[in-house]
């Protein structure tokens, strides 16, 4: 079916709320392919009163408002980004030559397995067929669970933020617990233990929330420091852990900028020390110094 006869028939888009963002720069590729050769593959829907009947949260493509009553409405389960590039081009179409402008149609199509919840098909469109990035693991189990999970929330406000999905499970459990592969199970029904555990977000957030006092957000995002302080974390004695978050919380807020930005802008060598290996070196330097200072 058509864009043309769904709007014939009264009929309006709508998309899943908590689906991938759309970026703006996948927009305008799409808008350049679509012009030049159409849409190539339909784009796959259901119906909007059955995502809201299984609880999904369905908001209009065009105004994001939210749908309660979905008897005229259809939900895009993927190609957000290919039908939003359409409609791009035919607004387009009003500052153009008639003989230039994009007149080319949108084109829907019915999952052809029915059967299949829409929670798995969405799983099986967005992760094995076009690899969401993390981010959007994120959003797709806090938009197919209901549960309370503490621990996804603040992993979502990271990544959110920018924050690889790597770093900001790192920031939030220490380690590198919150994968892809977990997620994906979380959006199918089987939740891991990891996320509904939350007895490590309050030291996550202490440390990131200093660490914010003295880094730069972008230098943040990456890895970097936080496996350092899982690190430091990791060599602490046993006897010493109970203490190890105030002292680390006391050290990152009180770094000096001109020592941030050095380590911020470290490079490393062709043949000699790599990036990572000179900020750690550094950032040893700046802890010694602090614990000696502070608490010998």
């Amino acid at each position: 079916m058509t864009l043309t006869e769904l709007t014939k028939n009264g009929v309006k888009v709508a998309r899943l709320a908590g689906n991938r963002d759309l970026n703006e720069k996948a927009v305008k590729a799409k808008m350049k392919s679509m012009r030049e050769y159409g849409q190539l593959v339909p784009a796959i829907i259901v119906d909007a009163s059955t995502a809201i009947k299984d609880g999904l949260k369905v908001v209009d493509f065009t105004t994001g408002e939210e749908i309660k009553d979905g008897n005229n409405y259809v939900v895009l389960l993927d190609a957000n980004h290919r039908y939003s590039a359409h409609l791009r081009l035919l607004e387009e179409n009003k500052k153009i030559e008639p003989e230039k402008q994009y007149e080319r149609e949108f084109y829907f199509m019915y999952s052809l397995n029915p059967s299949v919840s829409i929670e798995k098909t969405l799983a099986e469109i967005n992760i094995a067929t076009t690899p969401w990035k993390g981010a959007d693991y994120v959003k797709g189990v806090k938009m197919m669970v209901e549960e309370d999970l503490p621990t996804l929330d603040f992993v979502s406000d990271l990544t959110t933020m920018g924050y690889s999905l790597d770093a900001a499970s790192k920031w939030a459990t220490f380690g590198s617990k919150i994968s892809k592969a977990v997620l994906v199970r979380a959006i199918s029904g089987n939740i891991d233990e990891v996320l509904r555990k939350s007895n490590t977000i309050s030291r996550g957030r202490t440390l990131v929330e200093a660490a914010r006092k003295s880094f730069s957000a972008e230098f943040l995002k990456s890895r970097t420091l936080i496996d350092w302080i899982i690190g430091k974390y990791e060599d602490t004695d046993d006897s010493e852990k109970s203490t190890f978050t105030n002292n680390m919380n006391h050290f990152l807020a009180n770094v000096q900028r001109e020592n941030t930005e050095k380590i911020e802008k470290a490079k490393g060598t062709r043949g000699g020390k790599p990036k990572e290996t000179i900020i750690y070196e550094e950032l040893n330097i700046l802890w010694k110094k602090h614990m000696e200072e502070n608490y010998n």
